[in-house]
């Protein structure tokens, strides 16, 4: 009888080892921003904050410091149009206090997930308006209001780090600015004003700037041109002179690439900063290195002193 009870133990702990050797497979390896194996706030004593993808991520990262674990959903790599939560994903924000989203149809999973939370200890907050356009981060000056709604969120659940926040986020406003009045500077006497993305991922940074965008695909990098479009886009090119077509991150360059090579064009890199590589992160690189090399990428395009 002693035999079968022990034998009963070890079956038991050797089926629980397995259930949480599972799980933690499901929710995947650690990476940068994503790091699946972090202590819930009762453990830490940090804030636990979710973001939907890399810019809302990095705001929020700088505004609250070592102050709280911060969460990116988007892995490396990811197209967040089209990324669906895995069931670690779902996990980790029933476990946070705070959930930053983008909203304007950018997370395809955000109206189920807010439904979901009703009720629930996690505060949600969407910070990219509901237009059709998502892509507001690409404008600094509109990056800088996302900024300030995810502020007021964290001082709404942590009101004790309001000053911390805060002088962050004044710290965060600052480079906004400058990043503003260098693209204004920079762009304000080119040669050119039309720019051909891979898809309209740039109508508030032109706007801001006086800019034309010309997508050859629409606002999600899914969608497919026709071939009328095609001939369209590459008559424009070439009767504007156009000398470079825009290429993204985290979207096959072969679009851009055709265009370029049926009008004589070259091609060029902007990219949406929809997400980071890990080796990036490593490297230095965030919001502001890869907004900077827009801005230089811009400057060659639209033939600017």
């Amino acid at each position: 009888m002693k035999r079968i009870l022990v034998i009963l133990i070890i079956a038991a702990a050797g089926g629980s080892i397995l259930f949480f050797w599972a799980t933690a497979m499901r929710r995947g390896p650690a990476v940068a921003g994503r790091d699946f194996f972090v202590t819930k706030k009762a453990d830490s004593g940090r804030l636990q904050v979710t973001a939907s993808f890399y810019p809302l991520y990095f705001f929020a990262k700088e505004i609250t410091g070592d102050k709280a674990d911060v969460y990116n959903l988007t892995p490396a790599g990811a197209e967040p149009h089209d990324y669906e939560l895995t069931a670690g994903d779902r996990a980790r924000i029933e476990d946070s206090e705070l959930l930053i989203l983008n909203g304007g149809k950018l997370e395809p999973w955000g109206d189920r997930v807010r439904t979901a939370l009703t009720g629930s200890r996690t505060r949600v907050v969407a910070v990219g308006g509901n237009g059709a356009d998502p892509h507001v981060w690409l404008d600094p000056r509109l990056a800088k209001i996302q900024a300030r709604s995810i502020l007021e969120a964290l001082v709404a659940v942590d009101p004790t780090a309001e000053e911390l926040f805060q002088n962050n986020f004044n710290l965060l406003e600052g480079k906004m600015d400058a990043l503003d009045r260098e693209y204004r500077a920079t762009l304000t006497n080119c040669e050119k004003k039309d720019i051909i993305t891979t898809h309209a991922a740039f109508g508030y940074l032109a706007d801001e700037y006086g800019l034309n965008q010309i997508g050859i695909s629409g606002l999600s990098p899914d969608e497919e041109p026709s071939s009328g479009r095609l001939v369209e886009i590459a008559e424009f090119v070439r009767k504007n002179n156009i000398k470079y077509i825009f290429f993204e991150t985290l979207v096959s360059p072969k679009l851009a690439e055709t265009i370029a090579h049926e009008v004589g064009a070259e091609t060029l890199q902007l990219n949406p900063l929809e997400g980071i590589s890990d080796a990036d992160a490593r490297n230095g690189k965030n919001y502001f290195t890869e907004m900077e090399k827009n801005l230089a990428n811009l400057r060659i395009a639209l033939e600017c002193p």
